[in-house]
């Protein structure tokens, strides 16, 4: 069932939908309640909510003042991004952000932690962000965030995504560590690294593969397919069958995994009896461009 949610645009959608659910429930039900900060953008807006609580006395009981900072703090960034990264996913990215920042402020936050162990409570968050913001991703859909500054600075001057969110958070946990106690900046880093775990291994648009196909279609067609529908590069050279003696055309790409049903659909759409083969986990070094979002 969840694969065939998948395969449609609205779908995709909804699924990314649940996935922020999920995240901003497991950032209110198990990590606010013990006063634990997040990693990224999120972790930036919990620190301004607390010390705007303790030092100025503005506390809204009603909403988590986190979620809505959030929204206010994203908006200059996507007005920054939304030229380099894309119409659609800057649009895709402006319904999710409001729809986490909405969930994040209004899904009630426990008086005393649900459970009474921190580490389970932080473990327990990581999994729900982790796997919820792996769903939005594999989506092609975003919530905004340091990942959106990262992949701008990217595309300007050469960045990592990887080593601009790094410094991000050492920087936001170097201030949660003369700010608050240091327990919660422990508890703090280890929620951070199970959710990066975690945000890995369901963010399918980071598995590799590449892909051979072997097809009679000799005109071209489908490589300029799965170049413009893909964005991928295609090298092509010339077979020959050791039964038939007739020649083919031999397509090779590599692709994310999210992209397989895409380029599958592109080949037999023209060539019903080509022979393809995905080989996975391949390790790719070069010209490969590490996508966020899918179309």
């Amino acid at each position: 069932m969840f694969n065939s949610t998948m395969r449609t645009s609205q779908g995709r959608l909804l699924v990314a939908a649940i996935g922020v659910v999920i995240m901003s429930a497991g950032i209110n039900i198990f990590t606010t309640p013990l006063q634990l900060y997040t990693s990224g953008l999120m972790g930036y807006a919990q620190v301004l909510r607390t010390v705007l609580d303790q030092y100025f006395g503005l506390k809204v009981t009603s909403v988590d003042l986190a979620g809505v900072f959030y929204y206010m703090i994203n908006i200059p960034i996507m007005l920054l991004t939304m030229r380099s990264l894309g119409r659609s996913f800057a649009l895709k990215t402006v319904a999710y952000t409001t729809l986490f920042s909405l969930t994040t402020a209004l899904i009630p936050v426990p008086a005393v932690p649900v459970v009474d162990d921190p580490l389970t409570c932080v473990i327990l968050g990581a999994i729900c962000v982790g796997v919820g913001d792996g769903l939005v991703l594999t989506c092609g859909c975003s919530v905004g965030g340091i990942d959106m500054l990262g992949l701008y600075f990217a595309k300007k001057i050469g960045t990592p995504v990887g080593v601009f969110g790094t410094y991000a958070n050492v920087a936001l946990f170097v201030a949660c560590f003369f700010l608050f106690d240091f327990s919660i900046v422990l508890y703090s880093l280890i929620y951070m690294v199970f959710t990066n775990m975690l945000l890995d291994k369901m963010h399918q648009q980071n598995i590799n593969l590449q892909v051979f196909v072997f097809t009679k279609h000799r005109d071209g067609e489908i490589e300029h397919r799965i170049m413009e529908e893909t964005g991928r590069g295609v090298t092509r050279w010339t077979g020959e069958g050791a039964y038939t003696n007739e020649p083919n055309e031999v397509l090779c790409t590599c692709i994310n995994r999210y992209e397989r049903e895409r380029i599958e659909r592109i080949v037999k759409g023209i060539d019903p009896y080509a022979f393809i083969i995905a080989i996975p986990g391949v390790y790719i070094n070069g010209n490969f461009i590490r996508k966020v979002s899918a179309n």
